[in-house]
């Protein structure tokens, strides 16, 4: 557990949302990292953008937010002609019976130029299994372009959100926390 607002990864100091009191998961940013490093080294601009899935039942798995990032990337494939999509996604349960997803996802910037098709998919999906109306934050989305550093450290800033100690933990022993798409960084 990180109390601090700042992280050091692979050589790389960067600011998080959190400090002293309000803590970050470690694993949880380094693989935050590892998806904009991967995405990056093989598009010179990544679109990264943030949203929020809920739920309208408790369920102990995260077996829905499995098949809700395998339908989107299907989609996502098809309608872009990529197939590298990267996502992580953090599981909550705070005051609610029920369990929420914070997601981020990154795909080639040169081939989605703005989020709103993404986000009108995103929530096409959700009304179509009947789940609520997905959260889009206020300015939900970045531009991450290769060498720079200064929209790479706000867009990981936003991103380290998901980190956050709060809300994580509430899950039956075989659901995981997060999960991540795990794009492989372009071999040099």
């Amino acid at each position: 557990m990180i109390r601090a607002n700042e992280v050091s990864l692979g050589g790389m100091k960067l600011t998080i949302n959190a400090d002293s009191t309000r803590g970050c998961y470690q694993e949880v940013l380094a693989a935050l990292k590892r998806e904009m490093d991967a995405m990056l080294s093989h598009y010179s601009r990544v679109l990264f953008v943030r949203l929020d899935i809920r739920q309208r039942e408790y369920c102990g798995d995260n077996a829905p937010m499995s098949d809700f990032c395998r339908k989107l990337k299907k989609h996502l494939s098809r309608r872009y002609k990529t197939t590298r999509i990267g996502y992580l996604w953090v599981r909550e349960l705070e005051k609610a019976k029920q369990q929420h997803y914070h997601l981020v996802l990154m795909l080639d910037g040169h081939k989605v130029r703005h989020p709103s098709r993404l986000i009108r998919r995103v929530e096409a999906i959700t009304e179509g299994w009947d789940w609520p109306r997905p959260y889009t934050p206020k300015n939900c989305y970045y531009w991450l372009e290769r060498g720079n550093q200064e929209a790479y450290a706000t867009a990981f800033y936003r991103g380290s959100y998901l980190a956050k100690e709060r809300g994580k933990g509430h899950k039956a022993t075989t659901a995981n926390n997060y999960g991540r798409s795990a794009v492989r960084a372009c071999a040099d």
